[in-house]
């Protein structure tokens, strides 16, 4: 059986960042925080979050724009010390 290939990804390279937390620890003020500072300034478009709440849980859907392969995994280990987060996808 042939394996599956990887997709080619060429960047800059858009993307969903979906993170999920306790409701009253997380902020969406905070993951942009860190967006920006990883990342840089994003498009204007890029700059609103959407959200999703059920019970005491709270998810914020951003989109980024990674510059280089190596850009993701830094932001999602600094994301993932913010108090109350709980997940990321």
């Amino acid at each position: 059986m042939d394996a599956c290939r990887r997709p080619e990804v060429t960047y800059p390279h858009r993307v969903p960042l979906k993170v999920i937390g306790r409701q009253e620890e997380l902020r969406p003020d905070m993951v942009m925080d860190l967006i920006l500072a990883h990342l840089g300034p994003q498009p204007d478009g890029d700059s609103q979050h959407q959200a999703n709440c059920k019970g005491a849980f709270i998810s914020y859907t951003f989109w980024v724009t990674l510059p280089h392969e190596r850009a993701e995994t830094p932001l999602r280990e600094a994301i993932q010390k913010l108090p109350g987060v709980v997940m990321q996808l």
